[in-house]
């Protein structure tokens, strides 16, 4: 005997409810094949399971581009915290920055040993203690350093740290609307199984095959195994 399969993706989700609804238009209650409460919830149901899963779609590709743009300043504002304390590093070597200019930029050892830019928080950090240390270096006298100048790289860093605020909220946002979807999707699977359930006991008296055909009018799936696939297949034909 063919076996009941439930749907597993939002649009069969979709189809299913609206097949249920569909085939019950201009009919009278007391002929449709399951409770006309359900049927009532699911017409409102519907209509808000679409919009949210339609605007879910729409905010998830909007997090995976706002996410690709904030890999490329990733990428950017380290290159250039890395690049200014190379720069830096050679400049004191020459002899044309002071040796003990490495204070202003909390670096150890004179900077022989350079900071690790791993994270967000590394490259938070470690942006705003250049841009803080050669402000306070230049007013303190020294050398404006250039190529790159801290003015360009305060900007690529301004930019970084607004979007990843951004990114962060839209995060928090995907992830509480995939909290919300998740819960509709369970009572989208709850509603379904409970108008299947009735139309099932409603046709229970036909015949299977009879009870199987009028089921699936209201949108229920039935699936048959290998065996019982060949064994209609051999069925004689009257």
């Amino acid at each position: 005997m063919p076996y009941r399969r439930l749907p597993n993706t939002d649009a069969a989700r979709t189809r299913a409810i609206s097949k249920a609804i569909n085939i019950t238009l201009g009919m009278h209650p007391s002929d449709i094949a399951f409770d006309y409460k359900t049927l009532t919830r699911a017409k409102f149901f519907l209509p808000t399971f679409k919009t949210s899963i339609r605007n879910h779609r729409e905010n998830s590709e909007h997090y995976v581009e706002k996410n690709g743009e904030l890999t490329h300043l990733q990428k950017q504002i380290r290159m250039y915290i890395t690049h200014f304390l190379q720069v830096l590093s050679m400049s004191i070597q020459r002899g044309e920055i002071p040796v003990d200019a490495w204070r202003y930029y909390d670096v150890e050892k004179n900077g022989k040993k350079f900071p690790k830019l791993k994270t967000d928080e590394d490259l938070l950090l470690w942006g705003k203690k250049l841009i803080d240390g050669e402000e306070q270096r230049v007013q303190d006298g020294g050398t404006p350093m250039s190529n790159p100048r801290i003015s360009v790289l305060s900007v690529i860093y301004n930019k970084y740290a607004i979007k990843l605020k951004s990114t962060q909220f839209n995060h928090d946002t995907k992830e509480n609307g995939s909290e919300y979807i998740q819960k509709l999707r369970d009572e989208a699977d709850e509603l379904i199984l409970e108008i299947w359930n009735n139309v099932e006991h409603t046709f229970a008296h036909l015949p299977a095959d009879e009870k199987r055909q009028k089921a699936e009018e209201y949108g229920l799936c039935y699936v048959f195994r290998p065996y019982e696939r060949e064994a209609q297949t051999s069925a004689p034909q009257e």
